[in-house]
């Protein structure tokens, strides 16, 4: 399987018990998802391609999983995996709720304007409490600033790749210019 179809959901921190258990610091907003895997890939700390394994069980407990990984049977077994991480196939991701996103899903997306002329393509997005910023370099080299709500992103079209936005005057003119400040 190819890395690139990989996500990771977990990293081992943690040996539990003495039977082989790991507890996994989770990197899924879905608890469920740890809930009842067969399989997954292990990467541990000093290789670079994951291995795939199969799972004696696997459970969500609190704010972390849970895994027994087969054949995996003591302490001392299971230390070795400390660090690993924990991947899924593309395919085994879960779908996140309507009108959410995953962020890896949205960098590389082309953004056109109400009009449809091309703006630029999504580099990075940031998030804070209160809501996430779309990094946009801009065709003309220009870094774009586009805050990720409804007032400006109009639509998501994942099978296009293509975020169409409606601009208000400044917000491109501005954006360069008020993080110069910022420094």
């Amino acid at each position: 399987m190819n890395v690139d179809e990989l996500v990771l959901i977990g990293v081992a921190r943690k040996v539990r018990g003495n039977k082989g258990d790991l507890k996994i610091e989770a990197m899924s907003d879905f608890p469920d998802r740890y809930n009842g895997l067969l399989e997954v890939f292990v990467r541990k700390p000093d290789a670079v391609d994951p291995v795939r394994m199969k799972l004696e069980k696997s459970e969500f407990v609190k704010n972390y999983a849970v895994m027994k990984l087969k054949g995996v049977d003591s302490y001392d077994d299971a230390a070795s995996f400390l660090g690993s991480e924990i991947l899924v196939s593309e395919s085994e991701r879960v779908a996140p709720p309507e009108g959410t996103y995953f962020v890896d899903s949205l960098i590389g997306m082309n953004v056109v304007n109400a009009a449809g002329e091309r703006l630029g393509n999504v580099e990075n997005v940031l998030s804070n409490l209160k809501q996430s910023i779309l990094l946009i370099s801009s065709v003309d080299g220009k870094e774009i600033n586009i805050p990720f709500v409804n007032a400006f992103v109009k639509k998501v079209d994942e099978t296009s790749r293509e975020i169409t936005v409606e601009l208000i005057d400044g917000l491109t003119e501005d954006s360069g210019r008020n993080r110069e400040h910022l420094h």
